[in-house]
């Protein structure tokens, strides 16, 4: 390309920095140029007049024909150059100019160019040629790692062959009302009508809530203060950094929200999951697209994953490592394996209808008794107490009662109860780190007058301190529920393992006899690994050791229990996905260390532990 023909000869008199500047800007604008043609396979010649007001503001020039110049000299080279990264002050400048235009740096676009229905008319083998039309574009708000929280335009196209819209995260068939998610995970994911979250960012928050213990409110903070803005040091420490104040210092553009909320968060971890899950399994994620909220759209979704992960679904269940898998010569010469299971309770639990042992959901968190169980509602608050409740009052007439319920509501007093049971239960992490500077007590479901609760989450791992499975306890304890976990945890003879301790075998033990439930009867079954050491020579090593860790379930507990304050007011399905996402990260995490540290893990084959049928 020789810039002295006469049709570029103009292009002499600009600086270089300001030619540098218009192919970057350019460069920035092209997934919207490429958006805006049918034909992407080679750049156009002329740019439309909206296109060029924008990059012409972008380096101050106002002669439109002059940018149209520099794009017919560099369109080639603009075309096919890699993807830039911009730097803080070049997304300020083309934001700038591009806003006011009705697009962004960023600008939000569906994936595809043509309808993906093979049987439509509109559907293509390529995506060169567009066929989807009749584009519509909205503002919304993208919160990023990198360049924190933007504001930018999202656009979704239209087939009208087959009635489908398509959005930058998915499609809607007018006739199904579903939304059906293009696979694999998007850079920018959609957690609210106007608000998208970065991929990396949606990692930052899940990483943070598995060794943090940060619940959605803490990370919308953090978020809000530290990282929405590039330059939060300055803005939050204006005596230190004054002289950088002013330059740092910018209003919102009109008709946006940067705010992240804590609701986007939970939503936006939930939904981020989901599609890694079926982006693992190469499946497709398919959710109600008329839901008038994103928790109701995500329920279902999350109800199905809750329901894989019972029994033997965490994707660690068949781990195994120098730590919890030993092979030994027994007195014969014959090969021997072992490997231990440990079952421990901890006090986490959701709320649930406060009938004893009812496992039907609440149709509300607001709600005490499930739907079955209304009437309950005019019954005294005090646990046994059949009486009606008074007029006006929560329990009975029973002075003893009234005097509980006094003590309740008394301000002093339900601050100490909550406290005590706070400091009893050993949470240092709570659910949002402010306090409520409004006064208002909004929370009354604690005492007496509380919401129902389940009972222990009960967790089965392994010595090396890999969780194997899950369950809620309805009610209590109760061994018959803890035989259950365990037989839903290790369904075949061939799963069983060795040794299950368990610090109430002995009443396991006695139930299992009584209903003549024989499945673990080749499994040991101490109470703990302080028992006599001469009962269980096969946990002992030649050098008189324990072959296992004797504090795993210690030492497990102390981080999951970091968990009480920020599930507590989740609703079941909610709950239970949070937590099995939990263990499946601090899995992925234990499983990568174990190797670093040379304790070999591998997989044991499926078909060893659940042979098939002969």
């Amino acid at each position: 390309m020789v810039l002295t023909t006469p049709s570029y000869l103009c292009l002499s008199y600009i600086s270089f920095n300001t030619l540098t500047t218009f192919l970057r800007m350019a460069c920035l604008a092209r997934p919207l140029i490429e958006f805006q043609v049918e034909d992407r396979r080679r750049p156009p010649d002329f740019l439309h007049c909206g296109l060029l007001e924008l990059l012409a503001a972008t380096v101050h020039e106002q002669n439109l024909d002059l940018v149209q110049t520099c794009w017919a000299a560099f369109k080639e080279i603009i075309w096919n150059h890699p993807e830039v990264q911009p730097t803080e002050e070049e997304i300020k400048k083309y934001n700038d100019a591009a806003l006011c235009c009705g697009t962004s740096f960023a600008h939000l676009l569906p994936p595809v160019r043509v309808c993906q229905d093979s049987y439509c008319p509109n559907y293509r083998d390529s995506e060169d040629i567009m066929t989807l039309k009749e584009p519509l574009s909205h503002k919304a708000t993208m919160h990023t790692l990198r360049n924190g929280a933007l504001p930018v335009y999202s656009t979704s196209l239209y087939c009208r062959g087959c009635h489908r819209r398509y959005y930058p995260n998915y499609h809607v068939r007018k006739s199904t009302s579903l939304r059906t998610y293009y696979g694999g995970v998007p850079r920018s994911i959609q957690v609210a009508q106007h608000f998208y979250i970065e991929s990396p960012l949606l990692e930052l928050l899940a990483n943070g809530m598995v060794f943090g213990w940060l619940s959605s409110s803490n990370w919308a903070r953090i978020y809000n203060i530290a990282l929405a803005r590039t330059e939060s040091h300055v803005l939050n420490n204006k005596i230190v950094f004054a002289s950088q104040l002013q330059s740092s210092t910018r209003p919102n553009p009109d008709g946006w929200n940067l705010d992240m909320r804590a609701e986007d968060v939970l939503n936006g971890f939930f939904l981020y999951s989901l599609l890694l899950e079926k982006a693992e399994r190469r499946s497709i994620l398919v959710l109600a697209h008329d839901e008038s909220t994103q928790k109701g759209r995500l329920g279902p979704a999350l109800a199905e994953r809750n329901k894989a992960m019972e029994g033997i679904g965490q994707e660690a269940y068949p781990h195994a490592c120098d730590l919890c898998f030993f092979v030994f010569e027994d007195g014969d010469r014959n090969l021997m394996k072992i490997q231990t299971a440990h079952c421990d309770g901890d006090t986490i639990g959701h709320r649930c209808c406060k009938a004893h042992d009812c496992k039907t959901p609440l149709a509300s968190n607001l709600q005490h008794f499930c739907p079955g169980h209304q009437d309950r509602k005019l019954k005294c608050a005090v646990i046994d107490c059949d009486a009606d409740s008074a007029k006006n009052h929560r329990t009975c007439a029973d002075p003893a009662h009234r005097a509980l319920e006094t003590a309740y509501f008394t301000r002093g007093k339900s601050l100490y109860k909550l406290r005590s049971r706070l400091k009893k239960t050993g949470v240092a992490v709570p659910a949002d780190s402010m306090p409520n500077i409004t006064g208002d007590n909004d929370d009354d479901d604690e005492v007496i007058i509380e919401h129902g609760r389940d009972g222990p989450v009960q967790l089965i791992m392994r010595s090396c301190g890999v969780i194997l499975s899950r369950a809620t306890l309805f009610g209590s304890e109760a061994v018959s529920a803890v035989n259950d976990f365990a037989k839903a945890t290790f369904p075949s003879p061939e799963s069983t393992p060795e040794f299950f301790i368990f610090d109430n075998n002995c009443k396991l033990d006695v139930h299992q006899r009584t209903i003549g439930d024989h499945h673990f009867d080749n499994t040991g079954k101490p109470v703990d690994l302080y028992c006599n050491p001469a009962a269980f020579p096969e946990l002992i090593d030649e050098n008189g050791n324990w072959r296992f860790n004797t504090s795993i379930c210690e030492q497990t507990n102390v981080w999951f229990e970091g968990y009480i304050s920020v599930v507590r007011d989740m609703e079941a399905k909610r709950y239970n996905f949070f937590l099995d996402e939990m263990i499946k990260r601090r899995n992925r995490y234990i499983i990568k260390e174990l190797g670093e540290k040379g304790h070999n893990p591998w997989t044991i084959p499926m078909v060893a532990l659940f042979p098939p049928s002969a």
